[in-house]
Formats: structure tokens, sequence, C-alpha cells
């Protein structure tokens, strides 16, 4: 058996990303501070679920992911921020 990180698949990478995008439209495309964003990918980047810049729990990319105030980590590492 392979112990390579697996991304989810492309329907629940599609769907999260979707879900992601609405609720990111909704709330006024409003983004974190430099800060949080830089605090946020801090914690990414020690997480045992990334795979390369994408999220391994949910398959999203993580760069744009710790942008939006909407977003919040699948393995709460970080919270929404509205």
């Amino acid at each position: 058996m392979s112990n390579k990180k697996k991304l989810p698949n492309l329907g629940v990478k599609v769907w999260n990303l979707a879900k992601a995008v609405t609720k990111y439209a909704a709330y006024g495309f409003k983004t974190v501070s430099l800060a949080t964003y830089k605090e946020r990918l801090s914690e990414c980047d020690k997480c045992e679920h990334r795979v390369g810049s994408s999220c391994g729990l949910c398959g999203c990319d993580t760069e744009l992911k710790a942008e939006w105030s909407t977003e919040e980590c699948p393995d709460n590492r970080w919270k929404a921020t509205v």
C-alpha cells in the first residue's frame, strides 16, 4: 500500500469550491488581513494533510482559502472571521 497523500476526488473538490465561492460572494468578497493570512498559511505549512499547495481534506488551494474571511480550516487550525 502506498503512503502517498491523496486529494479528494474531483467531484468533492468542485463541490467544496462551489460552496466556498458562494459563501465568499454572499459576504461581499471580504479577505483577511495580511497578518492573519500569513498565520493561516503558517498553520497550513505545518499540517500533515497538505498535499503540495492543496488541502488534503477538502481539496482547496490553501493560498486561496486562507485569504477568504469566510473560510475555515477543515482540521480546525483556523476559523472564519465573519
